[in-house]
């Protein structure tokens, strides 16, 4: 029993602990309701609105692969990816053997480092910018290093190594700093000499006809016909952005775009294409990757398959970024404008005029909005410099608070 009575002692403790702590807090949480504001408000500021439509993409080209006669050799491109090249061009070279390859890109190094110590020579003394705009190039070039190496384009980041080191190097030259450029010069050349003695047994690659080369394939190129990307509906596009590589043979290593103009397949809401209209001109943003914005018409519209319907979009853009699209996020941007976005709990409703509620010191005034477009969380509403009626730039718009009237005084 003794025990008995000491296990209801300490559920009683237990119990009588639990319920303090919530009185505690739940006076606590009155106290903060009493002393925080009753109204939230953001401030409208004029800029560069996008209504865009986020979706994912399956790139088609007409493309066909290359092939190296021999697969089992180190192949370097020497073309870029998404440049045009003619019939019988050289785009790619094959070694016997990958120390050949490393000889070639060695010569190629030292061939360019020669190149940039002859345009050195010329910038020596001629250095007639001030201090800080020099330091100004370099932390232009520092933070353009920065992003492309996040990016983990390698053509981009060695550009941009490039221009940070010269940017370093025009300061030094420029203060005073000795660079010996004849030594530096004559090691480079005695270096180059030895290489070029050595053979290095490759065979070039040839374009068989005229197209944009890329030097990769990834395995989708055969995923879709050419001839047949109009034909795509909802599920066969939904197919293939789900779908996996195929394998692809050992000797292929790179492929031609033949036609000038690829496509994006892709499926969007169907309360959402109402402004892609088969004809016009859109953006599309690849986010998240260098690729950037760009233009494409739409196509085509296909039929409605239960809440989507399939868009095409073509594009006659070609560069080494576009070049390795495939299966993507992208934002159709369908319309652009200058305005405020202001949150939806701040639109209100006043003798038939949709308008938001200002704070003008401690007086709430009502101001109308003309809705440019709506999303469910936010409006992009216009800008009216010129009429005080209607919301201006500055304005603090009230977006959460309650007994809310035009001249209304908050204390």
């Amino acid at each position: 029993m003794g025990n008995l009575k000491l296990n209801k002692n300490s559920i009683k403790y237990i119990v009588g602990s639990v319920l303090g702590v919530v009185i505690i807090i739940y006076f606590a949480y009155q106290v903060y309701l009493m002393n925080a504001s009753p109204y939230r408000t953001e401030t409208a500021i004029e800029r560069k609105l996008q209504s865009t439509i986020e979706t994912k993409g399956f790139v088609v080209r007409d493309e066909s692969n290359l092939t190296a006669s021999d697969s089992s050799g180190t192949i370097i491109s020497i073309a870029e990816d998404g440049k045009r090249v003619g019939s019988g061009e050289t785009v790619a070279i094959s070694f016997k053997t990958a120390q050949s390859a490393a000889t070639y890109v060695k010569l190629n190094e030292l061939n360019n480092e020669i190149d940039y110590y002859n345009q050195l020579k010329n910038k020596v003394g001629a250095g007639t910018n001030s201090p800080s705009s020099y330091n100004n190039m370099i932390n232009s070039a520092c933070i353009s290093y920065i992003c492309s190496a996040r990016e983990e384009i390698n053509s981009d980041f060695e550009d941009a190594l490039g221009d940070l080191r010269d940017a370093i190097t025009t300061k030094q030259l420029a203060v005073g700093t000795v660079i010996s450029v004849d030594e530096k010069l004559a090691a480079l050349q005695a270096e180059l000499l030895e290489l070029n003695g050595k053979d290095l047994g490759y065979t070039s690659i040839a374009s068989p006809n005229p197209g944009y080369y890329i030097g990769s394939v990834d395995g989708y190129e055969s995923a879709v016909k050419y001839s047949d990307v109009l034909k795509m509906n909802v599920a066969d596009i939904n197919n293939l952005v789900s779908s996996e590589p195929s394998a692809v043979d050992g000797n292929v290593m790179g492929k031609l775009v033949d036609s000038f103009n690829w496509y994006i397949l892709c499926n969007v809401p169907y309360d959402l294409s109402g402004s892609l209209e088969v004809g016009k001109t859109v953006k599309v943003n690849i986010p998240n990757t260098s690729t950037g914005t760009f233009e494409c018409a739409v196509e085509k519209k296909g039929e409605k398959e239960g809440d989507y319907i399939s868009v095409i979009l073509k594009c006659g853009l070609m560069n080494r970024d576009v070049a390795k699209l495939r299966i993507t996020d992208i934002e159709i941007i369908t319309d652009e404008y200058m305005g405020f976005r202001i949150s939806n709990s701040a639109i209100r409703e006043e003798d038939g005029q949709k308008g938001v509620y200002v704070l003008k010191g401690n007086t709430v005034q009502f101001k109308k909005v003309n809705i440019l477009y709506s999303s469910e969380e936010y409006s992009i509403i216009e800008s009216q410099a010129d009429n005080s009626s209607y919301l201006r730039q500055y304005d603090t718009v009230i977006t959460q608070g309650v007994d809310l009237y035009d001249g209304k005084v908050i204390s």
